[in-house]
Order: structure tokens, then C-alpha cells, then sequence
């Protein structure tokens, strides 16, 4: 089984990722930067996104700005609400957060609604001391995680960056619902950055102050949440839950989670299905999987229901969605605060408030945990075994060597290479083709292409599998068939 420090030390040797500004010794925790196969893998976990998700469904996809005005946040309630538990060593100042403090210490989980009496009370139950110095530490106290950001010159407008992107979402509704001729229930969808002033940065891309999200709001009319369409589709798909209350993980279809009223509606078991099923085609094992449902006081402010999706890690379950039943809490909030009218009209003439359901996906999150999932080791070769649609590049072009005797090799080789220019390929012919092989590995890539002396007198080539390092022969004029059907599961 793969850990973290394997994980992260590929990460580095590879460049997948790696902390922003590491040049400087000052540079502040929490943000990362991604290398060229690390920002490839990130762009096509969103692009699968985006076609399981969003253009299957027919979804709307919005850009909005990371900056808005301090208004948003007041009306969305993030200025009051928007807070973690933070206790702070009296010695030498240093900031923790409180709860994860103690659930590194006592291997207990401690929910995130817990009030500050009761973590206050278990730091000295527990008597903890300042991890750092082992100094005394103060009572919990609640610190808002927005990050500000002053804009103007003469005039300074109050803004922040956006801590989720969903915000933009709600300020756009009125027009999107004007301009886009929606019916309901309808998704509309981001995916871009936030940024929240985490207490301690850490574990990477887990837990940052600059982030990545693929969030989705699904506004419906509230009196219609059992009209789905494409029902029959999921009705009897089984999905991993954990009901409030209960240690144990269930596989429960998504008619029985209707019929029993663990959920409010079809419409919610129907899109944690389609979640789960993105996330089958990251590659993430369904047995890893489970939804949990929180409950009163673990949601967040403004959810009436809410599930997280959680994956087993080495680190333990890891959160990679939260899906929320946000009612019409941010339109009202909205609605009231800038005075524009965000009601929805049917054809009847009715007209309500839409009611939201949200997934709001951690795309860095989830990109570690596909790297997590698809770590390899077998003696001294390791490798990715992602699945084909987020590998980085599809195939490696190899020339066998590349010196003044293999020139008929590399003119080869380079002829392959164009001719497989509808895929996506790269040509090395540095170092040994162990060597080769085992660079290709470790970012994911799946197939190799070698160009051999028989390749030049029998005009084929040796495609080496991945996962297996299983080869075999094949034409040059029905490589580009066979390497589609390998691509395309065929």
C-alpha cells in the first residue's frame, strides 16, 4: 500500500508538484505549483469533470472573478460564520488549530461545529502544551479564514478573495436565468481557485490557502425534487454510506436512500450517484469510497443536508466533496442584500426562490488522491497506474539508441512520432531505455513505443504495457488502430 511520503516523493522527483516560491526560505505555506506533467494531470481531472459531469448532465459553465466585494460575503454570511478554532501558544505566539491539534494528539476526531468551550476543555483535559516550544496554550477562540484584498488607488473598496467559488455562481443566476432560457432543474458550474487563510497549511496539496475547486450548483424548484429525468439511469446504482450515527459503511442503492428518507429527495440521491461514478473513473476503488452524512451540528451553516465524500487514504479518510442541500439560503441572502429581484418564473407565471443542491469537488485534493490510489511498487520500479484519461501522455516514442550507428533508428523513430501526431506522444531518446521506461512510468504514462533494427527491416515496432511490462509486435501501419483500441478500452 502506497503512504503519503511515497506519494510525495515521487511527487518531487518528477516535478508533479512542489511548494510555490521554494527559492525563498521566507515563502509562506499553503501554496503549491504544479510542473508540466503535474499541471496536465490537474487540467484533465477537469476535463473529465467536465465531460461526466457537466456536458452529460447539460450543465452551464461560468469564469468568474476571484475578487469580490465585501458585500458578497456579508449577504452569503462568510464575514460572520466563515471561522475555524484556533488557540495560540502563550510562550512563543505560535497559532494552532485547535481541533486538529488534538486529533493529532489523541486520535480522536473532533467535528468541525465543536463549540470552543468543549475544545478549551479537552486541550486541558488532555493538557496539551504548545507542539512547538511546549509552551502554555490560550483558550479556543473562533479566527475568520476570508483573506483580504484592498482594491482602488484613491478610494479603497473592501473586497476579498473568494474562499469558495460558488459565490460567483449566485451572483450570476439573475442573468444566467434571463440570458441562458433555463428550465429546472439546471447546473451551473466552476471550476477555478479560492483561497482561505488556513491556520496550519499542511499535508501538501490537503490542506492549502490557495486551492483549486470544481464546484457545481444544481437549482431546482424545491416542489418538484423527485422530477429527474434520467432516473431510471441510477435508480438501482449502489452507493457507500455511512449514516449519522453509525461507524458502518453500507452499500445502499439510490432508490432505497429515497424510499427510506435518508435523503430529501431524488434529486440528491441522483447526483450523489453521478459523483461517485466520476470519481470510479479517477480510478478511485469503490471499496475506498463512502459518503458520510453529517449531521446538526457538523454542517455547515447553510445546509439543511448535507454528505461528504470521503476516500480512504494513508492519512486516513480524506474529504474530497462536500455536497450540500443549501436550500435557498444564498439567494435569499443575496437577493435582500443587493436588492435585485433572483426569483425564478415558470411558464405558469409562478414564482419561487430556486432551491441549490451543491457539489463542490477539491480538485488539488482529488489529484494527490488519484496519485495515492495509483501508486506502484514492486521492487525497485515504481509507477503510476492512472487511468488512461488522466495520464499526462499517452504514449513515449523510444528509438532503442540514439548514437552515430542508430541513425536509421532515430529518422525511425521520429517518422512514428509524426505519425501518431493525433495522439498525445513524446519522443526521448536519452539514456537507456531502462532508464526511459522507468521516467514514463513514474508520471503514469501508459504505453511505450520502441524502434528497434527489426523494427527497420520488418517495419514494426514493440509497444510496452505500463502496468504489466507485457510487450508485443506490431506493424507501423496498424499502430495507429491498436494504440486507439488500447486508449479507448477497445
Amino acid at each position: 500500500m502506497a503512504t503519503y511520503e511515497d506519494v510525495v516523493n515521487l511527487a518531487l522527483r518528477r516535478s508533479l508538484f512542489y511548494p510555490a516560491s521554494e527559492i525563498y526560505a521566507n515563502a509562506p505555506a499553503g501554496f503549491y505549483d504544479f510542473g508540466p506533467f503535474g499541471a496536465t494531470i490537474k487540467r484533465k481531472i477537469i476535463e473529465l469533470w467536465r465531460k461526466e459531469l457537466i456536458q452529460k448532465e447539460n450543465f452551464l459553465e461560468v469564469d468568474g472573478a476571484v475578487i469580490m466585494p465585501e458585500d458578497v460575503f456579508k449577504a452569503s454570511g462568510h464575514l460572520t460564520n466563515f471561522n475555524d478554532p484556533v488557540t495560540q501558544c502563550k510562550k512563543c505566539n505560535t497559532i494552532h488549530r485547535a481541533d486538529k491539534l488534538l486529533e493529532e494528539t489523541t486520535k480522536k476526531p473532533y467535528k468541525e461545529a465543536t463549540p470552543v468551550a468543549e475544545l478549551t476543555a479537552a486541550l486541558r483535559e488532555h493538557k496539551l502544551k504548545c507542539p512547538k516550544c511546549k509552551g502554555d496554550l490560550s483558550d479556543v477562540r473562533q479566527f475568520n479564514m476570508m483573506v483580504k484584498a484592498e482594491v482602488g488607488i484613491a478610494t479603497k473598496s473592501p473586497c476579498y478573495l473568494r474562499p469558495e467559488t460558488c459565490q460567483t455562481i449566485f451572483t450570476n443566476w439573475s442573468r444566467l436565468a434571463r440570458t441562458m432560457r433555463i428550465k429546472l432543474p439546471k447546473g451551473i458550474a466552476q471550476a477555478g481557485k479560492s483561497f482561505r487563510n488556513e491556520i496550519s497549511p499542511r499535508q501538501t496539496l490537503l490542506r492549502q490557502v490557495e486551492f483549486a475547486q470544481m464546484e457545481t450548483e444544481v437549482f431546482f424548484d424545491p416542489e418538484q425534487i423527485n422530477e429527474i429525468e434520467k432516473w431510471d439511469e441510477v435508480q438501482g446504482y449502489a452507493l457507500r454510506i455511512m449514516r449519522t450515527g453509525s461507524d458502518k459503511t453500507e452499500y445502499i442503492s439510490a432508490e432505497k436512500l429515497v424510499k427510506d428518507k435518508t435523503v430529501t429527495g431524488k434529486l440528491i440521491a441522483y447526483y450523489l450517484a453521478r459523483t461517485q461514478q466520476l470519481f470510479e473513473k479517477y480510478g478511485i476503488p469503490t471499496e475506498k469510497m463512502r459518503f458520510r452524512q453529517l449531521d446538526n451540528k457538523e454542517r455547515a451553516f447553510y445546509a439543511k443536508e448535507a454528505w461528504d465524500f470521503e476516500v480512504e487514504t494513508s492519512l486516513g479518510w480524506v474529504e474530497l466533496v462536500a455536497n450540500n442541500y443549501r436550500t435557498d439560503y444564498d439567494l435569499k441572502g443575496h437577493m435582500q442584500a443587493s436588492k435585485t429581484d433572483l426569483q425564478f418564473t415558470t411558464p405558469e407565471g409562478r414564482k419561487f426562490i430556486p432551491h441549490v443542491w451543491e457539489i463542490s469537488i477539491g480538485t488539488d485534493r482529488t489529484f494527490y488522491t488519484a496519485l495515492e490510489m495509483a501508486y506502484r511498487k514492486q521492487g525497485d520500479r515504481e509507477w503510476l497506474s492512472l487511468p488512461t484519461a488522466l495520464a499526462p501522455i499517452q504514449a513515449g516514442i523510444f528509438p532503442l539508441m540514439a548514437n552515430e550507428k542508430a541513425k536509421e533508428l532515430v529518422k525511425k523513430a521520429k517518422e512514428v512520432c509524426e505519425g501518431l501526431s493525433c495522439f498525445e506522444v513524446m519522443y526521448d531518446e536519452t539514456g537507456s531505455i531502462g532508464k526511459r521506461y522507468a521516467r514514463l512510468d513514474e508520471i503514469g504514462v501508459p504505453y511505450c513505443i520502441t524502434i528497434d533494427f527489426d523494427s527497420i527491416q520488418k517495419d514494426d515496432v514493440t509497444i510496452r504495457i505500463r502496468d504489466t511490462a507485457e510487450q508485443k509486435r506490431i506493424k507501423t501501419s496498424d499502430l495507429k488502430n491498436e494504440l486507439y483500441k488500447l486508449i479507448s478500452g477497445g
